[in-house]
Formats: C-alpha cells, structure tokens, sequence
C-alpha cells in the first residue's frame, strides 16, 4: 500500500465513522444536560483519560475552566485528576501506579460530583488495559459519583460501570480519539451558552 493509500484509509475511516455517529447527538445532548444540572447544584467534573486521551482531557477541561467560544463566561468547575506529577510521580515509586487515580481522587470528590473519562479501550482486566481506570471507576460508583465515559472498541469493562456512555463505533484509536473530540467540543459549545 502506497503512503497516501494510508492517509486515504484513516480519511476515509474517520469519515464514515463520524457520518455513523450523527445517531449519537441527542445523547451529547443528555450527558450536556446533565453536567448543566450537576454544576447548578455545586458538584464538580473530574475529568482523565490514559495517553491521548488524557491530552484530551485535558484539553477539554482547559475549553471549561478558560473559554471556550464565549469570552465572558465564568470559569465552570472541571478537574483534570492525575495533573500533579509531583503526587503521581511519590505514589507511583513507592506504592502502584494503578492505584494513584483512586488515592487522588479519594481526597477531591463528594457525593454526587461526576467523574468522566476517556478511554478508547474501554479497559480489559485479561489484556491489562487501563486498570486504573477500572479501580477508579469500581471506587467512584460506590462513593455514590455520576460516571459518564466514552469509549471505544465495544466499551470495555467501563460500560458497565457508567451511568452514561458513548461508544464510537471504531477499533481505531486515532478515529476514536478524533469522534471523542468532536463529542468534547460539542459539549463545551453547549455549556458555553448555559453558564
């Protein structure tokens, strides 16, 4: 395969795949609603995200504590967990990496915030795919915590887990990403006109 039939194929793919995801607008609208209701009522969004899609995280909690389109609009209350490289970093070397995401945010969350995550994988306990994700998620919903995920690749062991989901239809990590984003900029131009 020559090199632009390679950059043809992912065009083509993210192409279809995003045509296919139009069926999944109201649910951004939902998932939209619903963290316009928990900041309204004080709760906070933790946000995080493994590899790239934790450079989308953090970009989307950027849009919302910054601006998004609107300049005059009050900083929204979104957290990116795992920031602090200092607490990762000890956590890590002296205890589990896997387990930093619970230990940090044990001491952030109250009843009622949500938590969103961004995982193309979804998490898969036999391949090891983002445990710590899969331990977040397990603490999170016993502490009572909205969790809204999207996800990837048939949604993993997240689905499961979630109050709200968003699967993009792809095995692609980079499609995945890429259809994240649109849903991630999405939300940010709802809220944008909300607060």
């Amino acid at each position: 395969m020559k090199l632009n039939d390679k950059i043809l194929e992912h065009y083509n793919e993210t192409l279809r795949v995003l045509v296919e995801s139009k069926k999944i607008i109201p649910k951004i609208e939902k998932i939209s609603k619903i963290i316009k209701e928990k900041i309204r009522k004080n709760k906070k969004v933790f946000v995080y995200g493994n590899g790239g899609s934790f450079a989308d995280s953090s970009h989307f909690v950027g849009e919302l504590i910054a601006t998004y389109r609107k300049k005059k609009r009050r900083a929204l209350p979104f957290c990116l967990l795992c920031s602090n490289t200092a607490s990762l970093t000890a956590w890590s070397n002296d205890f589990n990496f896997d387990d930093f995401l619970v230990r940090e945010f044990s001491s952030l969350n109250s009843k009622g915030d949500v938590l969103f995550l961004l995982s193309t994988s979804g998490g898969n306990i036999k391949r090891k795919q983002s445990i710590n994700l899969i331990k977040l998620v397990k603490f999170a919903k016993r502490r009572g915590i909205f969790i809204i995920s999207l996800l990837g690749k048939g949604g993993g062991v997240l689905k499961n887990y979630s109050n709200e989901t968003i699967i993009v239809d792809s095995n692609k990590t980079g499609t995945i990403q890429e259809i994240h984003k649109i849903i991630l900029h999405s939300i940010c131009n709802y809220l944008d006109d909300c607060f």
